[in-house]
């Protein structure tokens, strides 16, 4: 399923739910086999590494985690001028409006609300995936329908 032109080679994932983080790595895995997938179990693991200058080529933020939640990395990832092209989406159960408006209006590239099965997240994903990513704001101004921001729920074919 891995796509001819790939630009992820380095995928990351902050959440604290250790389940959440395996079935993404291997929906990811089955997606695009040869992409790297690192994992971080909370926000201050997640910053540490980008403050010791490593770099994602994508990365998906929980929202709810301890330590330091995805919202206040976003905060913190979109003041350092050097990720301000990194693609960041919010990965989260949450599909509340404030969660959506709030993410948006701090820097997320996208909003993707968590597929509830396996198959929709490899539908999802692939998807999302596949998306022109060479600039990712145009993605961002792509889920601004009707004057809001929208989640993506792109999970089935």
């Amino acid at each position: 399923m891995e796509s001819k032109v790939s630009i992820f080679k380095n995928i990351w994932l902050a959440d604290d739910d250790i389940d959440d983080r395996e079935v993404f790595e291997d929906a990811v895995k089955q997606i695009l086999p040869s992409t790297t997938v690192t994992t971080f179990l909370n926000g201050e693991v997640l910053m540490a590494a980008l403050h010791a200058g490593q770099v994602p080529d994508i990365l998906f933020l929980d929202i709810n985690m301890p330590c330091k939640d995805g919202m206040d990395c976003l905060k913190e990832i979109r003041a350092m001028v050097q990720f301000s092209r990194l693609p960041i989406i919010m990965f989260s159960s949450s599909v509340q409006p404030k969660h959506v408006e709030s993410a948006y209006g701090f820097g997320a590239n996208l909003y993707y609300s968590k597929p509830t099965t396996f198959y929709e997240l490899i539908a999802g994903l692939s998807n999302l995936f596949r998306m022109d990513w060479t600039d990712p704001y145009t993605i961002t101004s792509n889920h601004y329908i009707n004057s809001k921001f929208v989640a993506y729920k792109n999970h089935l074919l």
